[in-house]
């Protein structure tokens, strides 16, 4: 654990003990029906698509209830287009954030909880277990308030043979027994706008591939330590376009644009780049069009699973059962590396799990070709 969460964490359990005197405190959830809530979800894109059966519980349950949802700017588009969501708020954490972000500065901070204050919640949930997050959370003074408390939730390690580890999905199912709120819907789902999709459909037909069988590609990750190479993301995706017909695009941001540029300069078939400027909403948009994402442990990876295409990716440090794409599918492939590193997985392993897969018929159907390992 970073210096900076122990700090957080001492500093959340000295408000917890003494903030009653400052206006700040929290009591259990009574049961009751909430008119407002407030759930606090300042974590990354792949986190935030977890939590969309969370949402869509807690509207269940709670039809008539308002509920608003505090995120990063740059994933907001999915509680926004989410139909459980009734109201979306940003705040560009500084704990979450890379370096390079622009950050909230403690006017911002300030401010945010201002607004929270005012907002008449009645139920306020914690959705992830960072303690800044529910420091947050505690100078809100709404007065009943759920949260995760640490530990499992921060495995990120491959766990030692028998261990259980279950997925990070169901933490947000932890929150929703806290509440005694029924778990009906338990997948992930994406709201699609319609101009978002229309989008998408205008530039796939711009470049030749509407009505194709398209292979996405997604290179980058959130971190270097979780980026396979471009190198061998070009073999597998040549590989599998060369065998079953498929059309490549590749996809990314502007932080993934060294991985895009070296995957593009190593494919020995065509491929389309999307742009790079994409929302996110675009962007699911035109993996809904994919017939197979390839990519690293990832959030567009979550936004395949969530849409159900069938993924292909490679972990290195993180749990593939803690993390990996969710609900399972028969189709997806997920190829770990066995010492954490993922620069360790070789292109050969990923083409040998994808020819003994469930994914190999699926796409034997499509095609009369087989798939080789080189």
């Amino acid at each position: 654990m970073s210096a900076s969460r122990i700090a957080a964490e001492a500093v959340h359990g000295i408000l917890r003990l003494t903030g009653r005197a400052i206006g700040i405190h929290s009591r259990q959830w009574e049961r009751r029906k909430p008119d407002r809530i407030l759930a606090i979800c300042l974590s990354h894109l792949g986190d935030l698509v977890l939590l969309t059966p969370l949402f869509a519980n807690l509207k269940r349950q709670f039809p008539e209830a308002h509920i608003a949802v505090v995120c990063k700017s740059a994933v907001a588009d999915i509680p926004r287009n989410h139909p459980a969501i009734d109201e979306v708020i940003t705040y560009e954490a500084r704990w979450i954030l890379r370096a390079t972000s622009p950050r909230a500065g403690l006017l911002d901070t300030v401010k945010l909880i201002r607004e929270l204050r005012a907002g008449s919640y009645d139920l306020l949930v914690v959705c992830y277990d960072h303690p800044m997050d529910r420091i947050v959370g505690l100078c809100t003074g709404i007065p009943a308030q759920v949260s995760l408390e640490g530990g499992e939730g921060q495995q990120r390690k491959s766990p030692a043979d028998g261990a259980r580890v279950r997925h990070r999905v169901e933490h947000a199912f932890d929150l929703l027994r806290a509440l005694e709120v029924p778990i009906v819907d338990s997948a992930p789902s994406i709201g699609l706008p319609a101009a978002d999709v229309a989008w998408a459909d205008e530039w796939l037909m711009e470049q030749g591939l509407i009505g194709k069988s398209i292979l996405g590609v997604h290179p980058g990750a959130g971190g270097p330590q979780k980026r396979w190479p471009s190198a061998r993301f070009a073999r597998v995706a040549e590989n599998l376009a060369t065998r079953y017909a498929c059309r490549v695009v590749v996809t990314g941001g502007p932080v993934d644009a060294e991985a895009v540029q070296d995957f593009m300069q190593n494919v020995g078939c065509e491929a389309a780049q999307a742009p790079t400027n994409l929302t996110v909403a675009r962007l699911c948009a035109l993996i809904q069009r994919f017939t197979i994402l390839l990519c690293n442990d990832c959030g567009p990876m979550h936004i395949a699973a969530a849409l159900r295409i069938p993924v292909i990716a490679v972990f290195g440090p993180s749990s593939a059962r803690l993390w990996g794409p969710y609900p399972p599918n028969p189709h997806h492939v997920v190829v770990a590396a066995r010492d954490a590193r993922v620069k360790s997985v070789r292109a050969e392993e990923v083409l040998a799990a994808i020819n003994s897969s469930r994914l190999h018929l699926w796409l034997g159907e499509k095609s009369t070709a087989t798939i080789k390992c080189n």
